[in-house]
């Protein structure tokens, strides 16, 4: 089965940099396997705005709190080798992160979007399919990123020095 879904609207403000942490109940209705897995983000017209418009900094689908998924700017698709799958239950929590950067002087809405190929747990192509885990590689160890705004006019004679000059939420 080929599945759509999105997330959204999400509304955009001029010069947005801000995180998101969305839970999502936009998923398969029944249990089995995830053997594709492919995001966007698109406008309400259903086309995605240019990279130099509006942008997906990033996004990570979490599944159960694991990191499964995750794109940025280069809309990264996955597609798993025949006979191998995502275990999905309708029981797991999802949980969606999200960076969308406006790079226009005007509100806006977007929504966040991602296709699968999935194949039902009752279905006889599942009882051949091998179970996969994404394996995450974190820098930060599960710490917060220094993720920070610099906001026009701060630095000092041109210079913006990191984390020096950083206004961090964190």
């Amino acid at each position: 089965q080929h599945l759509h879904f999105r997330f959204g609207p999400v509304k955009v403000k001029p010069g947005q940099n801000a995180i998101g942490f969305d839970a999502t109940r936009q998923r398969a209705k029944i249990d089995g396997y995830i053997t594709s897995f492919t995001p966007n983000l698109v406008r309400a017209d259903g086309k995605a705005p240019p990279v130099d418009v509006i942008h997906l900094h990033h996004a990570v689908w979490l599944q159960n709190l694991r990191p499964t998924w995750a794109a940025g700017e280069e809309k990264t698709a996955m597609r798993l080798p025949a006979g191998y799958g995502w275990r999905y239950r309708t029981t797991d929590r999802w949980i969606l992160n999200h960076m969308i950067h406006n790079l226009t002087p005007s509100d806006d809405r977007v929504w966040v979007t991602w296709d699968m190929d999935f194949v039902p747990a009752s279905s006889p192509a599942a009882q051949h399919i091998h179970a996969v885990d994404t394996e995450w590689i974190d820098a930060m160890f599960g710490k917060a990123y220094p993720v920070f705004d610099a906001v026009r006019g701060s630095g000092a004679n041109g210079r913006y020095t990191f984390p020096d000059q950083a206004q961090s939420p964190y």
